[in-house]
């Protein structure tokens, strides 16, 4: 009797650990994931204008094309934002895409359209405790 029940229940604890195996085993969202929300909230951050939450995209690290660092985006966004320059400004990320080498990735084109003109730029990313920050960026050619 007791081997007919055994026998009878296998499958369903089976399933049952199958079910909530799966759920243990997840490893979380994907570097790209992971980059894409850093950048949507950079995005956010800089539409609403909010230097500090902006700046917390930013490693300390960074590294711009001039060789300055995070405080030289610090205060040249501080200025962008007090002139009105980015009031008009359209961010289109929808042609970016992000490629991941190790701990290091791109995400690119972002394209920045104005009444002053149009700029494309590609980000560099580096994931510093489990985070993906941005440290560095390049003026693509259009």
């Amino acid at each position: 009797m007791k081997r007919s029940v055994i026998l009878n229940l296998s499958p369903v604890v089976l399933a049952a650990f199958l079910v909530c195996g799966c759920q243990t085993l997840s490893v979380g969202p994907s570097d790209e994931g992971l980059i894409s929300t850093t950048m949507a909230e950079w995005k956010a951050t800089l539409v609403a204008q909010d230097i500090d939450k902006l700046m917390a995209a930013y490693s300390e690290n960074y590294v711009s094309t001039r060789g300055t660092g995070k405080d030289s985006i610090r205060e040249f966004m501080t200025r962008a934002f007090e002139s009105n320059f980015m009031d008009n400004v359209q961010i289109n990320t929808e042609d970016a895409q992000t490629m991941v080498e190790g701990n290091k990735a791109t995400y690119g084109p972002v394209e920045f359209v104005s009444d002053r003109g149009t700029f494309v730029l590609e980000y560099k990313l580096q994931k510093e405790d489990a985070n993906w920050l941005i440290v560095g960026t390049k003026r693509l050619e259009q």
